[in-house]
């Protein structure tokens, strides 16, 4: 009778776990996102969502996954979608900026039997590793932050990205720093395949335009002490030191790097790219981070074709203020979603998420074309956005703003 018990016993504790596994997959943090699996004339697809949600850049990750739900419950609403039978849900995958957590992250959203395609990730140097499974089993990969110019040159026809590139960010940076009259700096890459790009786009421009570089550095990945760097850029003097790297205390540690050179005497700015220009950075930096300039792919959310309405929606549904790349990483949803539909219409809805289906939709991505909120959404015949942006901020009272001394695109 007891081995009896303790059997009974262990199959209701087996059958809980499998129930409680069911609710936990594709975990929608509090969002409605439809149902798992088809239900009657209903057929439920799955968006990936990959990028920092736990640690590492996570201002880069929680906000463009709280657009890709946004983008969702737009899509589940809208007569297309009901008309086509079709719903959809989020994915997500934490890649905590970590380029070893790649194949695991990608791997576990490749197991999804109804994926459609994939929102991410924001690090190139993850992005890279996790395209490569993409690739391998035929699915769509849109990138919504990851900046290295070369991830469009693989030969990886599944991968886009709704952002520019640093080849136009780092030009963008020095012709910034030159229409300030700066004449002279010192170059610092975070040894992340991000900042290692970076500081090469902006040298070549920096150099072509007259610029002096006195002295190049590189600093390492979660590094706390910058006192020795700080000293031999005094030493230097430089007019501006360019950063290039990641602002969190996990990744480059832009933020902390910012605050030593303050603190350890330099008078001059720093100057970084889209990896320091979020509100993490300042939260990081604190005061230290007045008068730092960045530039960023795209225009202030505000100045975006359809940011207006965007922010309304998504304040709505997640009481936040969204950021710049969380916009990109909408249009990079929507253009998952429009190449569904239009396979959906071409081929039958039962044959979207086949092998064949996911290679359709790949093909739709790379000719499609709509008004996104940053703008026309299309990529050219790499795969890159059809009309980059790059603007240039500057932290002046305690908020990014437009810097008013720098022409704007």
């Amino acid at each position: 009778m007891k081995r009896k018990l303790r059997f009974i016993l262990a199959a209701m504790v087996a059958l809980a776990l499998a129930f409680a596994l069911v609710a936990c997959n594709g975990d929608d943090n509090g969002y409605e996102n439809g149902d798992d699996a088809r239900n009657g004339d209903t057929t439920t697809f799955v968006i990936g969502f990959g990028g920092p949600i736990s640690q590492g850049a996570v201002s880069f990750g929680v906000g463009a996954r709280d657009a890709t739900l946004l983008a969702v419950e737009q899509a589940n609403a809208s007569d297309e979608a009901r008309d086509l039978g079709i719903q959809f849900r989020v994915v997500e995958g934490d890649d905590q900026s970590d380029p070893s957590m790649a194949p695991q992250v990608a791997g576990a959203l490749i197991s999804e039997r109804d994926l459609v395609g994939v929102v991410g990730h924001f690090n190139s140097g993850v992005t890279d590793p996790a395209g490569l499974v993409y690739n391998e089993h035929g699915v769509v990969q849109i990138s919504y932050g990851s900046t290295r110019p070369d991830l469009t040159h693989m030969g990886r026809d599944n991968f886009f990205r709704t952002c520019a590139t640093d080849a136009l960010q780092g030009p963008t940076a020095a012709d910034s720093a030159w229409e300030l009259g700066f004449r002279t700096a010192v170059l610092i890459d975070d040894s992340s395949p991000y900042g290692e790009g970076l500081a090469a786009a902006f040298k070549e421009q920096w150099e072509n335009i007259g610029g002096e570089i006195l002295l190049e550095e590189r600093t390492a990945q979660q590094e706390s002490d910058f006192a020795p760097v700080v000293t031999r850029i005094n030493a230097a003097d430089p007019d501006f030191v360019f950063f290039a790297g990641t602002y969190d205390s996990s990744s480059g540690a832009g933020a902390m790097f910012a605050r030593q050179l303050k603190d350890g005497g330099f008078e001059g700015p720093t100057m970084g790219g889209d990896g320091i220009q979020v509100d993490g950075f300042i939260t990081e930096a604190g005061q230290q981070s007045e008068g730092t300039i960045a530039t960023k792919p795209g225009m202030p959310i505000e100045d975006m074709p359809e940011g207006a309405a965007f922010i309304e929606d998504f304040v709505a549904l997640t009481g936040n203020t969204p950021g710049g790349f969380d916009a990109f990483a909408f249009d990079a949803a929507n253009a998952i979603i429009n190449a569904v539909y239009e396979v959906a219409r071409a081929d039958g809805v039962d044959n979207v998420a086949t092998p064949a289906g996911r290679r359709a939709i790949i093909d739709a991505v790379a000719g499609i074309n709509f008004p996104g909120v940053t703008g026309p959404v299309s990529f050219d015949a790499n795969g890159d956005s059809a009309n980059p942006i790059v603007s240039t901020f500057l932290v002046d009272g305690g908020e990014w703003i437009i810097h008013p001394d720098v022409s704007t695109p």
